[in-house]
């Protein structure tokens, strides 16, 4: 019985070390990515001028505002390219915090004055 509770705390022991060592952000600031190299990261330039609305996109960047919605949550993610509004029904991440994501490109059109100001946005999918 002694034998089987030292092998139960050691085993305890090494899922905590290892939960610490792989956990979220010692991931991500580590370099360390779960992306497959085949896995094309877009930047925001790319998915506004050349994105297909409903396809599926990879984006890296640091986070900007946020922005609370009643239902959903939005924030700005900012790369060297640019920025674009990011919708989640996820908690929202840590402002100035690089992540990447997957999502879906959609476009809100705002028809005025016979002009077209309408917006690419992206509906989160998977924070990575």
């Amino acid at each position: 019985m002694k034998q089987e509770l030292i092998q139960i705390l050691q085993l305890g022991t090494i899922t905590f070390l290892l939960g610490g060592l792989f956990s979220c952000t010692q991931v991500n600031e580590s370099g360390f990515s779960i992306l497959s190299p085949d896995v094309p990261v877009s930047n925001v330039n790319e998915v506004k001028q050349e994105s297909k609305v409903n396809s599926t996109v990879y984006l890296k960047g640091n986070v900007g505002k946020l922005i609370p919605f009643l239902e959903k949550r939005a924030y700005e993610l900012e790369d060297d390219t640019g920025t674009i509004t990011i919708v989640t029904n996820k908690p929202f991440p840590k402002q100035k915090q690089q992540i990447v994501i997957q999502g879906k490109v959609l476009y809100k059109s705002v028809p005025a004055g016979g002009q077209e100001f309408g917006e690419f946005y992206i509906e989160e999918q998977k924070r990575l």
